[in-house]
């Protein structure tokens, strides 16, 4: 991990780098637990990008987050913001540890840049999806203390199991916001495991939400879906912290 010195002084390089990275992936820059996953450290590394969190400050973490935000928002509201039940831009990090373990979920504290909940190795109808364990679930919380992401991922997975939970989760949003503001790449298995890092994925886009679930298939990783749920609501500068 750098040190702060070293972080800040490679801030303004690495962050356009690591924005047009994630974002040109599909890996939606603004979720901050996918990246700390095995294989999103993988994949920025191989990507030739340092981690862009690590170390870093709240005010720094909000920086970056608004430079991903700024490229995904779109110009009317959500008529809905589904979140696997929590309530972005509301729930606290208290309320999120009580909902998490009043269904047996266990969470560890995080802390990188923001705050976070980090949660590993769970049936996935605990958080009232469908199909195969949740690898980890992690939940990040902005300077002001609620929560504004929540990041769902499962790797490893067998073609069947890849098939339900990518038919799941996009089935869920659609059900509730319809077509989605774009969507790429085929997300069927095959299709996935022909071509070394693969992707597909949908994505919603509002100005106060953005949805996304993206299939992959990662070298010594698998076949994985991941679900991420954002508050799009931009930070007040003065509010975010140095």
């Amino acid at each position: 991990m750098p040190g702060r010195g070293a972080l800040a002084s490679g801030w303004a390089r690495h962050r356009r780098k690591a924005v047009a990275a994630a974002v040109g992936t599909g890996a939606l820059l603004a979720a901050i637990g996918w990246m700390h996953t095995p294989p999103g450290l993988k994949l920025l590394a191989r990507l030739g990008v340092a981690c862009p969190v690590l170390g870093a400050t709240s005010a720094q973490v909000t920086e970056l987050r608004e430079m991903g935000l700024a490229r995904l928002r779109g110009a009317t509201m959500a008529p809905a913001r589904p979140a696997l039940g929590p309530a972005l831009d509301r729930t606290t990090e208290a309320q999120a540890r009580a909902w998490a373990q009043a269904r047996g979920i266990g969470c560890e504290a995080v802390s990188q840049g923001w705050q976070h909940l980090r949660c590993r190795g769970f049936d996935a109808a605990r958080v009232g999806v469908a199909g195969p364990p949740v690898s980890e679930m992690w939940l990040s919380f902005g300077p002001q203390g609620t929560l504004v992401a929540v990041d769902l991922y499962r790797r490893g997975l067998a073609p069947a199991d890849e098939a339900l939970a990518w038919r799941d989760a996009t089935g869920r949003l659609q059900a509730v916001l319809g077509r989605p503001a774009r969507a790429w790449g085929d997300a069927a298995p095959q299709a996935l495991q022909a071509q070394t890092l693969a992707a597909a994925g949908v994505q919603y886009r509002y100005a106060d939400y953005i949805a996304s679930v993206t299939a992959s298939e990662i070298p010594r990783s698998g076949l994985a879906v991941r679900e991420q749920y954002l508050s799009a609501v931009a930070v007040p500068a003065a509010r975010a912290g140095r």
